[in-house]
């Protein structure tokens, strides 16, 4: 008893292993099992939906002029939740069903209904989105819109999916056909809105390319669901008739159904032939930008004329591109495409800046949320590196500030060129300790450095500022008082001195007395015994000590009578 018992139950144990393994052929052949084994009664209940549902009614027409201005909106407004939901209320499967069973058995009221309700909801939703397309707020095609007018071999093999789908479900009443009529009406629906919308536009060459996705998808539809009807035993063989009369009835959407297929592998091989194209482009461009710092590329649009291909480049870039680039980067082109090209370049002038300087950043997400960053060439890190040690360096001085850093190549080496702005011009022993810095940080041992200042003048109310705390500094008004005191005095002993004038003077106190700075123009320079011998006379006058640093100016007006400052 036990042993038949663990006999029985073994293939039982066997059995949940066997369907997990074997899974999808046993679903397939089950699905393709229970199209040939409909009941009468199902049969008759799918037939009685498919008259009821290619009927042209006011309903009907009412649900599908909605669903398609649903869809109009959806392409204008590059939204595909919008469409889906523009998918979901258009009752589009049924007539299709309606004609292909018409066609099968001969039914020309059924057939003519049906025609009725699918091509005349057609040409009312195409209606209804061109009088939308003529309203003021329509822009420019969204992607959506677009991807309507470009229909390929691809989309062809999409309805005829969906068409597969949506006869299962009509006939397995378990499954609810609301599901692949959506998908059908995703084939059908946003073409019909296309249309009218390209009409509206004035746009008839995407117009037709919409009118014939929508065509190649009723088509694809009609024969899938024509061969799923006859296996499911939908369509007797005396309905069929004669092999002739069949192929008659069906001569017009097979002919329509082959052209349509050659026109859709035509667009497909046309459109394979543009994504290797624009591929190729993409490539082309990013390796030639990737030399540019900071430069990333945005968008490319391309098209070919009648002297080769016109490219349309948008990149971002810290400053306008160089004739010379462009050039380079057009002959690469050529070479890589085999024919003649002619490169735009439309450069958007921005920065990419980082907590560390200047960086190379896409300007989009990689596939994985992700900011994603360009790859740096060597020449491009060694730059960002150089900015970087710039940059850390320029942080340590109040008074200079990094503008940009470059790179030149040259055969002897890299030469990085860096602009600041400073008040005074550095010595070329500061840019020698610098450039043995980038050296040594950059493990460039060739590498040179080349320093570009712009000269900065610092202003206040006051007037130029030597001393930012004589300027930037609140005093009490005794010691406001004391600073002009001490700035009086340095200032008259200079300007005592024959046609020299000090058009700044800042003092600041000290513990041990008054620093002062002054800016002194004039025929010519103070010599050190005329400053200590300012110092002392205003130590005088002041009663405290006085260190005076002079910042001297060969610069003035001169006149047939005098010697004039600038300022003046």
């Amino acid at each position: 008893m036990d042993k038949d018992e663990a006999t029985s139950k073994t293939p039982d144990r066997q059995t949940p292993r066997l369907r997990e393994r074997d899974w999808w052929p046993a679903s397939w052949a089950r699905a393709i099992a229970d199209i040939g084994s409909v009941t009468p009664a199902r049969r008759e209940a799918v037939l009685r939906d498919i008259d009821e549902g290619s009927s042209p009614t006011t309903v009907y027409y009412v649900l599908l002029g909605i669903s398609e201005l649903i869809a109009g909106f959806a392409l204008i407004v590059d939204s595909d939740a919008t469409l889906i939901g523009a998918n979901v209320v258009a009752p589009l499967m049924t007539p299709i069903f309606g004609v292909s069973l018409g066609l099968m058995r001969g039914d020309l009221k059924l057939l003519r209904k049906a025609l009725m309700a699918e091509f005349g909801g057609a040409i009312l939703g195409g209606a209804l989105c061109y009088l939308l397309g003529l309203l003021p707020f329509i822009g420019d095609p969204s992607p959506v819109l677009l991807a309507q007018t470009r229909p390929t071999l691809i989309d062809l093999l999409v309805a005829a999916l969906a068409g597969f789908a949506g006869v299962l479900a009509m006939i397995d009443e378990r499954v609810s056909p609301a599901l692949p009529g959506v998908a059908i009406a995703t084939a059908l629906n946003p073409p019909i809105a296309a249309i009218g919308l390209c009409l509206a536009s004035g746009a008839y060459a995407g117009a037709f390319g919409a009118l014939l996705l929508f065509f190649a998808n009723v088509l694809a539809i009609l024969a899938v669901a024509a061969v799923l009807f006859i296996v499911a035993g939908f369509v007797t063989r005396a309905e069929i008739g004669s092999i002739t009369g069949l192929a008659r009835r069906f001569a017009a959407a097979g002919i329509g159904l082959l052209l349509v297929t050659v026109l859709l592998s035509n667009h497909l091989a046309n459109l394979v032939h543009k994504l290797r194209t624009e591929r190729a482009i993409h490539t082309v461009l990013d390796q030639g930008l990737s030399e540019q710092p900071n430069t990333a590329l945005v968008s490319v649009d391309f098209s070919r004329g009648p002297n080769g291909v016109d490219v349309l480049s948008t990149i971002r870039a810290p400053r306008v591109m160089s004739p010379e680039t462009v050039k380079v980067i057009q002959d690469a082109l050529s070479e890589r495409l085999g024919e003649p090209v002619q490169l735009f370049m439309r450069c958007v002038l921005t920065a990419d800046v980082s907590a560390t300087g200047s960086t190379n950043v896409r300007p989009y997400l990689s596939l994985n949320g992700r900011v994603a960053e360009a790859p740096l060439s060597p020449t491009m890190r060694l730059l960002q590196q150089a900015e970087q040690v710039a940059r850390e360096t320029a942080g340590k001085r109040p008074e200079l500030v990094l503008k940009d850093v470059d790179l030149v190549k040259l055969p002897a080496g890299p030469v990085i060129v860096i602009a600041i702005e400073s008040p005074r011009t550095p010595t070329a022993e500061e840019v020698r300790r610098f450039e043995a810095r980038l050296r040594e940080r950059l493990q460039e041992p060739s590498l040179r450095l080349v320093l570009r200042r712009t000269a900065s003048v610092d202003m206040t109310s006051k007037g130029r500022i030597l001393f930012g705390e004589a300027h930037l500094v609140d005093a009490d008004a005794v010691e406001a008082q004391a600073r002009d005191a001490a700035e009086k005095a340095v200032r008259d002993r200079i300007e005592a001195l024959p046609h020299l004038f000090a058009p700044a003077v800042d003092a600041v106190k000290r513990d041990n007395g008054w620093d002062v700075r002054a800016e002194v123009v004039g025929p010519r320079v103070l010599t050190p015994m005329e400053v200590r011998d300012i110092e002392q006379r205003s130590a005088k006058e002041l009663g405290q000590p006085v260190r005076l640093s002079v910042w001297a100016r060969t610069e003035l007006k001169v006149t047939d009578e005098r010697y004039e400052p600038l300022g003046d």
